[in-house]
Order: C-alpha cells, then structure tokens, then sequence
C-alpha cells in the first residue's frame, strides 16, 4: 500500500542502475519457485537467444512485477504450468523495449472481469476474493510501475483455459548499463 501511495501522489522515482536479465530472472525465480513447487505447477523461464542482458533500469521494480504477476498465476492456477517468457520488440541505439508474457493454465476470466482488473481495491469479482484473497492493489501498482517504465499492461484469457498477462518496458541497453 507504500509503494500505491507513492504512485499515487507521483512520488515515486524509477532507479536508472546497470543490471543483468538474468540476475532478475533469477532473483524472481527464487521468490516465486516454493509456491509453484508447493501446488505441483511447473514454473518454466524462455529467454531466447538475442534477447539482450545488459540492462539499465530499475531491477527491483521490475522483479516486483513479475513476482506480482507470477504469485497471481499461482494463485489461480491448481494444475499444470506457469511461463514466464521475454521478447525483444525494439532496438534503437543504446534503449531497448521488452516485452513480457506470463502465461498460466488457471482459471481465467471473462471479459467482463478483465476489464476490471487494473482499477483499485478490485478483483475480477466478490467470489474471486472469498476464495483467494488479496486487496486487489497488485495489479493497480504493476500498471503504475509499468507506465512509469514507459510500456503498457494488458491480459488476453479465457475462462477455464487461463491468462496470459503481458506488459512490456524500456531500458537502457548494453555497455551504458555498466
């Protein structure tokens, strides 16, 4: 609720520090495996070749998203997998736009209840919160963090088959990282 104050009253400022894809992957990886682990769900990482690793940027929020995205997966998910996999939209220079998908095989939603999804203190609807939880801020802050990134946020699902979530981020590129 810190970090949605923060947003809010446009007080919070992006880190611009040299970082490594792997390393957040990594870090993510570590947060979010147990959970996955603990439901029998496999948790599967694709970083194709040519995606670059030497970012600037802000690595935590950007590992915040994920995990946020990827507790949800696991949240909604009781059987099968989660995937998390990354996609190079645009080279120019030294900035580079990635894109993000975090895939499941859960319960998934209607368009009804996606299109609701990203507003505050709200759930895809009152029996999703009886059952599991939340306050419903997450995805809110993931949007902000995203926007601030300078990308956008959205989900494509289907009841019963589950959701894809996708967002995608700017970053400074190569050896300005470091």
């Amino acid at each position: 609720i810190l970090d949605f104050s923060k947003i809010e009253a446009g007080k919070l400022a992006l880190e611009g520090i040299g970082f490594t894809l792997d390393e957040v992957l990594g870090a993510v990886s570590t947060m979010v495996a147990p959970k996955a682990h603990d439901k029998g769900l496999e948790l599967l990482f694709h970083v194709p070749g040519g995606i670059p690793q030497r970012l600037r940027g802000d690595p935590l929020r950007l590992g915040q998203i994920l995990i946020n995205l990827l507790n949800n997966a696991i949240k909604f998910t009781e059987h099968g997998q989660i995937g998390v996999t990354v996609r190079l939209l645009e080279q120019v220079g030294h900035r580079v736009r990635l894109r993000f998908e975090v895939r499941d095989t859960g319960i998934g939603m209607n368009p009804e209840q996606s299109a609701r999804l990203f507003q505050a203190f709200t759930q895809a609807d009152g029996s999703i919160t009886r059952k599991y939880g939340g306050t419903g801020l997450g995805l809110t802050i993931c949007k902000r963090l995203v926007e601030l990134m300078g990308g956008a946020i959205g989900v494509e699902s289907t009841p019963g088959a589950g959701s894809i979530f996708t967002f995608t981020a700017r970053f400074g590129l190569g050896e300005t990282a470091w």
